[in-house]
């Protein structure tokens, strides 16, 4: 790799960390490995990176914000279509993103830097269903009623509850489940 300027060496690390996480989880995300796929010396990563947790947690958020603003369905959808897109996508080019939002769940409890990356993505999927709460409602597709954040967060509770029920295998809860049941969620909400 020829010569790069220091932000622009950082970027092509973080570039490269994101590869490594959406093909194989933060498990893979080593130092060693990382610096292979970005084509530097490891050195270069713990040069630009206080740690390999606070390169991952960058990784990750970049990842998440990359995710909450994938058009999965056209911006002329109905709001209500919208809503259900943005908080349970049936598109399954999205699968590497929602897995390792899945396993920055389990590690957020283990690793700080981790835990406060999850926290403000979690902020950022909120503030993305309060955007398109209040858009709908100012086109008269949704009804008032509570504030659009309290709403936000319930809907928001009510997705990971389900996708976790659903990652259990229980019988009659699968994807078909999933999206029946966030149907009503967001009628009961919202209509």
């Amino acid at each position: 790799m020829g010569y790069l300027h220091r932000d622009d060496r950082r970027e092509v690390i973080l570039q490269a960390a994101m590869r490594v996480a959406l093909a194989d989880g933060f498990a893979a995300m080593t130092v060693r490995r990382i610096a292979q796929e970005a084509a530097v010396a490891t050195g270069q990563v713990h040069h630009h990176f206080a740690s390999s947790n606070e390169l991952k947690a960058q990784a990750f958020i970049r990842l998440i914000d990359a995710l909450l603003n994938v058009e999965v369905i056209p911006a002329t959808a109905p709001w209500r279509d919208q809503l259900h897109s943005m908080l349970g996508s049936d598109d399954g080019g999205l699968e590497p993103y929602v897995r390792l939002w899945r396993e920055a769940l389990v590690l957020a409890g283990k690793e700080p830097e981790i835990k406060g990356a999850y926290l403000l993505t979690m902020e950022m999927w909120c503030d993305k269903v309060v955007e398109l709460i209040d858009k709908g409602r100012a086109a008269g597709e949704f009804a008032g009623g509570d504030a659009a954040h309290d709403i936000a967060w319930r809907l928001i509770a009510f997705v990971c509850g389900m996708d976790g029920i659903c990652m259990l295998g229980m019988p009659d809860v699968d994807e078909a489940a999933f999206n029946r049941h966030l149907a009503v969620m967001i009628t009961k909400e919202l209509c």
